[in-house]
């Protein structure tokens, strides 16, 4: 039959006598319906499993981020040896100079107490030198 003929056979001809389909159905099997069925949930476990790694790790780092910060204000806030050497040696020299201030003053009351004892003795010894004559 030519192309023409057939064209116009089938187009004439109702719904209900025309052939659905010329293939051969294929069925899967068992076997392959539960491969397809494992490699679905296999992909998903997957894709599940590297969303839980991201998490993980995201949540890792901003602990360690946080963590940084918070350990890096304790450094800034806690002083090295050395500066706790140099405030210790700082009062010390502070008490050191008030040591001597208060024994400088020590030392001229005592002085002064020596200078008047020494005028009063003076003063005496004049008296009973001056009563003799």
């Amino acid at each position: 039959m030519s192309a023409i003929i057939r064209r116009t056979l089938i187009t004439r001809l109702p719904y209900t006598t025309r052939p659905l389909s010329t293939s051969i159905i294929r069925q899967r099997t068992v076997t392959e319906t539960v491969k397809d069925t494992i490699d679905t949930v296999d992909k998903k476990g997957g894709k599940i499993l590297a969303a839980g790694i991201q998490g993980a790790e995201h949540a890792t780092h901003v602990v360690k981020d946080k963590v940084s910060g918070v350990v890096g204000t304790a450094r800034k806030k806690t002083p090295t040896a050395e500066e706790v050497k140099g405030a210790v040696k700082g009062k010390a020299g502070e008490a050191k100079g008030k040591a001597n201030e208060v024994a400088g003053e020590a030392k001229g009351k005592a002085d002064e107490i020596s200078g008047e004892t020494k005028g009063a003795f003076e003063e005496a010894k004049r008296k009973v030198n001056a009563t003799e004559f």
